[in-house]
């Protein structure tokens, strides 16, 4: 049986796991930091979203990219995460599952509107937790 210790870091560890991941949407929704945002990542994540119909950004130059580009393409997004649901937890490694709707106004063009599984990978690096990959998964068909 694990010590009351070890629970209670573990219970820790859950609830910062689910920190991070809505810091991330809310952080990216307020579309105003983009070094807070980058830093719910690791130095060598990747943002899979291939399933998408987006490509794929590996590395902290790639997503300060991606980030850039969506902050200004954009006017307005909003992203709701339900069903988190960790599937591993180890002393410095996670992965998770949550459900995930978002929508967006940009700059030029329509409306975006998805239904998401995001499966991440987590790592703790000097004590903190950060999304090593974030892949999404369509819940719904892309229309």
């Amino acid at each position: 049986m694990k010590s009351v210790e070890q629970r209670i870091q573990t219970l820790e560890d859950r609830q910062a796991l689910q920190e991070l991941a809505s810091s991330y949407l809310i952080t990216l929704d307020d579309a105003a930091d983009l070094e807070q945002l980058l830093n719910h990542f690791t130095e060598d994540a990747v943002f899979d979203m291939t399933a998408l119909d987006y490509p794929t950004f590996e590395g902290m130059a790639a997503l300060r990219e991606l980030f850039t580009g969506a902050f200004a393409s954009m006017n307005h997004s909003a992203h709701y995460a339900t069903n988190f649901k960790i599937d591993s937890l180890e002393q410095d490694r996670a992965s998770a599952r949550t459900h995930a709707m978002g929508m967006g106004v940009p700059v030029h063009g329509e409306s975006v509107l998805f239904y998401v599984q995001y499966h991440l990978q987590f790592q703790r690096i000097n004590g903190n937790w950060k999304i090593q990959s974030l892949r999404g998964q369509p819940l719904m068909p892309i229309s």
